[in-house]
């Protein structure tokens, strides 16, 4: 009878990872980016005038609806934070993958 490859606790991390991750992205990819909303800066909420990641949940938002011009005056780091979040979820997806088929041939042929 073949046994299941156990799943080790680096591997329960990183479907943590992705998962917060994708669930980031597509929240922020289905928010309205016109409508404003309460800030979460903490240096807007300890009384500073600039924060850095003002704008980027908007950006992001206007990137999904293909806006790009709209997704770079919001802040330009929105596309770049995407493309990061996204390499980051595949290189993930494929170390899970990689992981398993060795685990799964280790077990096979041990």
């Amino acid at each position: 009878m073949e046994t299941l490859p156990q799943i080790s606790m680096s591997n329960k991390s990183l479907h943590i990872e992705w998962i917060a991750f994708f669930i980031g992205i597509l929240m922020l990819a289905i928010m309205n980016p016109t409508t404003d909303s309460a800030s979460l800066c903490l240096f807007e909420r300890m009384g500073f005038t600039f924060c850095l990641g003002d704008g980027l949940g908007h950006s992001i938002a206007y990137l999904f609806r293909g806006d790009l011009k709209a997704s770079i005056n919001a802040n330009f780091m929105g596309p770049i934070a995407v493309i990061v979040l996204v390499a980051r979820i595949l290189f993930i997806w494929k170390t899970i993958y990689i992981n398993y088929k060795t685990e799964e041939l280790g077990t096979k042929y041990v």
